[in-house]
């Protein structure tokens, strides 16, 4: 009797070996993909992290700068970053190990742990910040092979100050002296919440003197996203001398008009630095302010030393920007609100510059 043949059995066996083989190629293969596309979001949401603490305490730096030593602390320093850490899924910050964020100085070298600083003030010759975070994450596929636990690391360090540059998007169509801006201190803290917190009122037509704004021409050369002024890079421009339809609420319609882009215009040099003046009867703006008013928004104006031209022809030369809050604004003939500083993204320096310079900060790496 004939011996059957056992080759199909041992190549039906092969071939199962093989298919689990390749099966276990190809899950550790989707595994990395999947594991390592993972990984990099998760680097990416860790120097966002690193990022926002950072410019979240050289903000602090900045007020610190500026002479304000009442919210420039230390401690707001280290409550800063620990609540942009929080709020953006980092690891929490340990403060008092030696990879907790440091000030820096000028030539980047540390300048002390913060939130460690006798006294809660900031360290003289201080000009920023860098924070090291990190993510812990559980791999999905790859622990299969003994990877259990991935960590992404990453560091940020910005610098915090005045601003060298002018604001980077819109501002408000409203021209302010640079005598009126000195008269009034900044307020820091909620409106109405101290002397400096209580609402100024502008009125328009006493432009030299304190307590005086003036309305500004809209017509930049070409329309931009957003709302708020078009800055004239050369002279005058008469195409928009109205006001109706060119402020108010972009997302409801009112304001679609806004002319907007005063990035092209920094301050310094006439005649890139100046801006239209409106004249004459202004029409009712109030409903248009609610936008400001309601959520609460700073708004950048322009601050000038000096006027020429007249009517349609006048203009302002734009010495700095301020923040003002609008905490009112009837029919366009006044306008009340509270000063703050503004804050512009760098560049940054420590050197002081005139009352209304705004404060910047910098991420530098």
């Amino acid at each position: 009797m004939a011996r059957q043949s056992t080759t199909p059995q041992r190549e039906r066996g092969q071939m199962i070996a093989l298919f689990a083989l390749a099966s276990t190629v190809i899950i550790l293969g989707v595994g990395l993909v999947i594991d390592g596309g993972y990984a990099l979001a998760q680097r990416r949401g860790s120097q966002n992290a690193s990022d926002f603490a950072a410019l979240a305490g050289a903000r602090v730096v900045a007020l610190w700068v500026s002479g304000d030593t009442t919210n420039g602390t230390d401690g707001n320093v280290m409550n800063a970053m620990s609540n942009n850490i929080a709020a953006n899924g980092g690891t929490a910050l340990t403060f008092t190990s030696p990879n907790g964020p440091v000030y820096i100085k000028s030539d980047g070298t540390p300048n002390g742990f913060v939130g460690t600083i006798t006294g809660n003030v900031i360290p003289a010759g201080t000009v920023g910040v860098s924070v090291a975070s990190s993510r812990d994450w559980r791999p999905f596929f790859l622990g299969t092979i003994g990877v259990n636990n991935w960590t992404a690391s990453t560091v940020a360090t910005a610098k915090g100050g005045y601003s060298l540059a002018g604001p980077p998007g819109d501002v408000f169509p409203v021209g302010v002296s640079q005598a009126t801006y000195n008269t009034y201190k900044i307020c820091s803290g909620d409106v109405g919440s101290s002397a400096a917190c209580q609402p100024v009122a502008l009125t328009p037509g006493s432009l030299n003197i304190p307590g005086g704004f003036g309305w500004l021409k809209f017509g930049a050369a070409g329309k931009c996203t957003g709302f708020g002024l078009g800055m004239i890079n050369d002279g005058c421009d008469n195409s928009k001398p109205f006001l109706q339809g060119e402020i108010g609420d972009p997302l409801t319609g009112l304001g679609s008009n806004n002319y907007g882009c005063c990035t092209a215009v920094t301050h310094g040099a006439a005649p890139t630095d100046r801006i239209g003046s409106l004249p004459g009867n202004k029409v009712d703006v109030s409903t248009k302010c609610d936008y400001y008013i309601n959520k609460q928004i700073i708004v950048t104006v322009p601050v000038w030393d000096t006027a020429g031209g007249k009517g349609q022809n006048a203009w302002y030369h734009i010495k700095g920007f301020a923040g003002f809050q609008i905490t009112g604004c009837d029919g366009g003939k006044n306008i009340t609100g509270v000063w703050r500083k503004e804050f512009i993204l760098g560049p940054v320096t420590t050197t002081a510059g005139d009352s209304f310079t705004s404060l910047g900060i910098q991420l530098v790496k």
